[in-house]
């Protein structure tokens, strides 16, 4: 479970990267995120970054299988605090709920939750 400060740390590298040209990006997420795994790790905190390569249609990115993406997320498989970057440019975040995209390079169409089914919880 990541501490509120980590969420937040997370959700301030997917914002630097947002700002960051395409070809930046990806580069940006990577070095931010092994900044905080390090700092984390100098005060005695577990911070495990995994870095995985997918395809668009994984992970309810709503996107084609052909495209390729990378995504950043701790060592669960069913981690709730992720980012992804496609390799055409779009640039998503999640922390326990759907995905935000940042960045839209028109590659993924991330699956929101059904209305109905959240109103009959």
């Amino acid at each position: 479970m990541l501490t509120t400060k980590s969420s937040y740390l997370i959700v301030r590298v997917a914002l630097v990267a947002q700002q960051k040209p395409r070809s930046e990006r990806y580069e940006t997420v990577r070095q931010r995120l092994n900044k905080i795994q390090d700092y984390c790790t100098s005060v005695g905190k577990k911070f495990i970054v995994c870095e995985l390569q997918i395809t668009c249609d994984q992970y309810d990115l709503g996107g084609n299988r052909q495209i390729n993406a990378t995504l950043f997320r701790g060592p669960n498989e069913d981690a709730s605090v992720a980012i992804c970057m496609t390799e055409q440019g779009s640039l998503l975040h999640r922390n326990d709920s759907p995905w935000k995209d940042y960045c839209d390079a028109g590659d993924i169409n991330p699956v929101k939750p059904d209305l109905m089914a959240i109103l009959s919880t």
